[in-house]
């Protein structure tokens, strides 16, 4: 079974804030696209997937993450944007989509969804040291 997050970020993605959540999650990882390049999959040495990284969308509707996420993910603002990343069961993967996703919303705002619960960009940064 995978780890879905979903990190709603409230600016768009640049490809330099892609860029720098690829490298925070493991610059030694291989990188490839997949699906005519909607996703993104970051691999071991032996190039098996750890976790794939769906392109941004934009979501505009008001109340349209709380429907699709339940209610437990809060008032989202839109125009926000939905970054959808799933992690294998493999050893570490968890960690590295945690890292990608947290990368976003520290650079741009928002907050990560997982089944676990929701985090924003302050409250990690507490929770790391770094307030």
């Amino acid at each position: 079974m995978t780890y879905d997050l979903v990190a709603l970020v409230d600016g768009r993605p640049s490809s330099d804030d892609l860029l720098a959540g690829l490298a925070a999650a493991g610059e030694e990882l291989g990188v490839r696209a997949v699906s005519g390049g909607a996703v993104v999959q970051l691999c071991d040495d032996d190039d098996h997937p750890l976790v794939s990284i769906e392109l941004p969308l934009l979501i505009q509707v008001p109340g349209e993450v709380e429907r699709m996420l339940g209610e437990a993910v809060g008032s989202v603002d839109t125009p926000a944007w939905w970054v959808e990343i799933r992690a294998t069961t493999q050893d570490g993967a968890r960690e590295l989509a945690e890292r990608y996703a947290h990368t976003l919303i520290d650079r741009l705002g928002g907050k990560v969804w997982t089944s676990d619960g929701v985090e924003t960009a302050q409250a990690t940064a507490k929770s790391e040291g770094t307030d």
